[in-house]
C-alpha cells in the first residue's frame, strides 16, 4: 500500500509543499505553513514550490530569504538574478528617495534599481532632488544642463530667490534656482545706519511683492539724516526703506521686504524704496550717488528684480523712478531726474549705472564741477 507524500519535501530545485492528500496547491500563494525546520512561518509558493529572492505579490515586490522567510529589516539586498535592491523593514522592495547608511539614494520607480546617472527627480512625496551618478542625492553647488544650481545640504532641496556663498564666491539663485555670480555691489547691510529705524509696531506689516525697486530724491534742499528723521517721525503719512546721502551714508527707516508708503499704488509691489538726499558739494554728490546705485543694485539682486531702469509699463518688474510710477501707475511726482540732471546725470547714465554698477572714473568725467 503506497503512502502519500505530505509537507515540505526537498527536491533538486528546492522545497515543495505537498498537501495532506499529496497534491500541491496551484498558483502563487502567500500563507502560513509549518516551518521547514521548526514552527510555523509565512511562505510564498508557486504551485507548491518555495519562492526566495525578489518576488511579486499583491501588487508589490518583496524579498524572501533563502530559508523562505520574509526579510524583515531595512537592507540593500542582491536578487536571484544579481541586481541589488533596497528593502524596507517589512520586506517590501522600495523605490523613490530612501535613506541608507547615512546617505539618501534614489531608486527608480519603474525598475526599483538605484539611479546610475545624474538626473533631477521627483520623490514619492512630491519634492524634487538632484541625483548623482552613484544614485546619491546631491547637495551644494551642482552643474546641470549648462547652468549652476545650489542644493541645501540639510534638505537637499534646490534654493531659489536668494544668495549663497560657496568657497568665497557669492551667487544669486533666481526663481528657477539658476545661479549667477554676484559682482561686488560696493554695499552690504552692515553699512546701514539704524538710528532712524521704525519700531516693530510702526509701519506696514504687509510683505511686498517683488516687482519694483523705486528710486526717489527727497525733493528738498536737505540731506539724508534730516530726511530719515522726518520720515521716522511722520511714518503714518509717508516713509521709505532707505534715505541715502550725507557722504554716502545709508539710513534705514522701514524694513526691506515689507510695504512702505512712498509711491501710492505702487507701494504693494516694492520691497525697497530709496530716497536720495541733496547736496551742493560735488565730491559728496559722487559718494551719495554711488551709494544710491549700490543699494538699489544690492536689493534688486536680493529680490530677483531686473536691473533695468523704467522699462515697460505697469506690471513690468525692474528698477523704477518715482517719475515712472507717476506715468504708469499714478501720482504727481517726477523725481529723481531733475536733481540728477542738475549734476550731469542723464537717463542713459543712470540706466547704465543701475545695470552695470558705477565706474568711478567715468562718473567723475560726467558729473558737473558744480550743481546747476
Amino acid at each position: 500500500m503506497s503512502t502519500k507524500t505530505s509537507g515540505w519535501q526537498k527536491t533538486k530545485d528546492g522545497y515543495i509543499y505537498y498537501e495532506a492528500d499529496g497534491s500541491v496547491l496551484k498558483g502563487r500563494q502567500y500563507r502560513e505553513l509549518p516551518k521547514i525546520n521548526a514552527e510555523k512561518e509565512w511562505y510564498l509558493t508557486e504551485d507548491g514550490k518555495l519562492l526566495t529572492g525578489v518576488q511579486q505579490w499583491a501588487g508589490s515586490y518583496w524579498f524572501f530569504n533563502q530559508d523562505g522567510s520574509l526579510h524583515k529589516k531595512r537592507d540593500y539586498v542582491q536578487s536571484q538574478w544579481g541586481d541589488w535592491y533596497m528593502v524596507g523593514d517589512n520586506g517590501q522592495v522600495l523605490s523613490g528617495v530612501q535613506q541608507w547608511m547615512g546617505s539618501y539614494y534614489y531608486f527608480e520607480p519603474g525598475t526599483y534599481l538605484k539611479a546610475n546617472k545624474q538626473e533631477y527627480v521627483k520623490s514619492q512625496w512630491g519634492n524634487w532632488y538632484m541625483v548623482g551618478k552613484d544614485g546619491r542625492l546631491m547637495s551644494g553647488l551642482v552643474n546641470w544642463q549648462g547652468s549652476k544650481y545650489y542644493f541645501d545640504p540639510s534638505t537637499y532641496l534646490k534654493v531659489t530667490n536668494t544668495n549663497v556663498t560657496v568657497n568665497g564666491v557669492t551667487y544669486h539663485a533666481d526663481q528657477n534656482g539658476i545661479l549667477s555670480e554676484v559682482q561686488n555691489t560696493g554695499f552690504t547691510p552692515s553699512q546701514i545706519n539704524h538710528t532712524y529705524d521704525l519700531a516693530d509696531w510702526q509701519g506696514s506689516s504687509q510683505t511686498a511683492i517683488n516687482d519694483y525697486i523705486i528710486m526717489h530724491d527727497v525733493g528738498a534742499e536737505s540731506g539724508a539724516a534730516a530726511n530719515a528723521n522726518y520720515l521716522h517721525n511722520n511714518w503714518e503719512s509717508a516713509y521709505t526703506q532707505f534715505v541715502v546721502g550725507d557722504g554716502g551714508q545709508v539710513f534705514e527707516v522701514g524694513e526691506p521686504g515689507y510695504v512702505s508708503w512712498g509711491a501710492l499704488n505702487a507701494n504693494p509691489y516694492s520691497p525697497c524704496q530709496i530716497e536720495l538726499g541733496r547736496t551742493y558739494n560735488r565730491s559728496q554728490f559722487i559718494k551719495d550717488y554711488t551709494a544710491y546705485i549700490n543699494v538699489a543694485r544690492y536689493y534688486a539682486k536680493q529680490y530677483g528684480i531686473p536691473l533695468t531702469l523704467d522699462a515697460g509699463g505697469a506690471g513690468t518688474p525692474g528698477v523704477k523712478t518715482h517719475n515712472w510710477v507717476t506715468e504708469n501707475i499714478g501720482g504727481s511726482h517726477v523725481d529723481p531726474y531733475g536733481y540728477l540732471a542738475s549734476w550731469g546725470i542723464s537717463y542713459n547714465q543712470f540706466a547704465n549705472d543701475i545695470a552695470n554698477g558705477v565706474n568711478q572714473q567715468q562718473l567723475n568725467s560726467v558729473v558737473y564741477s558744480q550743481r546747476q
